[in-house]
């Protein structure tokens, strides 16, 4: 079953640039963006890699390596058999990776 990983960056949704929920199988790279953030990359809806859509994870200083394997592994969860996983969600404070305190979008859809 498909894993889909919602993330939202404001306290109040009201824009596309505000929640995402993206395939887990869409993720194609995480890297540091800088000493206390990391960047997930999304194929964009199109299925194309020429336009990623971005999320930016906020989290403790040069905790890269952490953020990365905690999301892979709720990319990959089998603990329950839900297909929607929470990531960031900013408008309710839940942060499902232990030292992520923010998240930002940006959508090329």
């Amino acid at each position: 079953m498909e894993k889909y990983l919602y993330f939202t960056s404001e306290t109040t949704v009201d824009s596309n640039a505000d929640a995402a929920l993206y395939p887990a199988s869409h993720m194609t790279i995480m890297n540091p963006a800088s000493a206390t953030t990391t960047e997930v990359k999304f194929v964009n809806r199109a299925g194309t890699a020429v336009i990623l859509n971005t999320v930016t994870l906020t989290h403790a200083e040069n905790d890269h390596k952490n953020v990365m394997k905690a999301l892979a592994s709720l990319a990959n969860t089998e603990r329950t058999n839900a297909p929607f996983v929470v990531v960031a969600d900013t408008e309710n404070g839940i942060f499902n990776i232990d030292g992520v305190t923010a998240c930002a979008i940006v959508s090329a859809d």
